[in-house]
């Protein structure tokens, strides 16, 4: 009797428990590194079944100083200042707002020097609802002279972006 009163239960409450919708929101602060603030961008909401594009803006250089993005995601959000000391030519203010599970570096791109976004397709798989990824662009900077070797000078970053799966 208490298995079938709770089943009636748990059918007429569920129905009426709201579904998690997908969102982006940003947090914390990019640096600035070649004149230019690093920034995330989302275009698109990271819903079930579908598709939404991850952005980068910032510095992108291909030649004897390489600017290059990575994209990093993972499950938690972070807060660790990277010091100015760290590399010669690091900026101040620079943050790492992501715990990393995968870095994905910018290949170059067929009219400019390194891709800019990456196109997540979300699964439809409602298990997912209510799971936050979070996102975060850094930059590697190095430098070459005419004559070897190359030097990493800087690792810039953008502010942070929380993507909730939904509907």
């Amino acid at each position: 009797m208490r298995i079938l009163l709770l089943a009636t239960l748990l059918s007429t409450a569920i129905p009426l428990l709201p579904a998690q919708a997908a969102s982006v929101s940003f947090y914390g602060t990019g640096c600035t590194y070649a004149g230019q603030t690093l920034a995330i961008g989302v275009q698109g909401l990271p819903q079930l079944g579908t598709m939404c594009t991850i952005t980068y803006t910032g510095p992108n250089f291909y030649s004897t100083l390489t600017i290059q993005p990575y994209l990093a995601v993972g499950f938690a959000p972070d807060a660790t200042v990277i010091p100015a000391s760290i590399l010669p030519l690091q900026p101040a203010g620079c943050t790492a707002w992501v715990v990393p599970v995968v870095i994905d570096a910018m290949p170059p791109g067929p009219s400019g020097p390194f891709l800019t976004s990456v196109n997540v397709a979300v699964p439809n798989n409602p298990g997912l609802i209510g799971i936050a990824a979070y996102a975060q662009w850094f930059a590697t900077v190095v430098q070459c002279g005419f004559v070897p070797p190359c030097s990493f000078n800087a690792l810039p970053t953008s502010n942070g972006a929380q993507l909730v799966l939904g509907l």
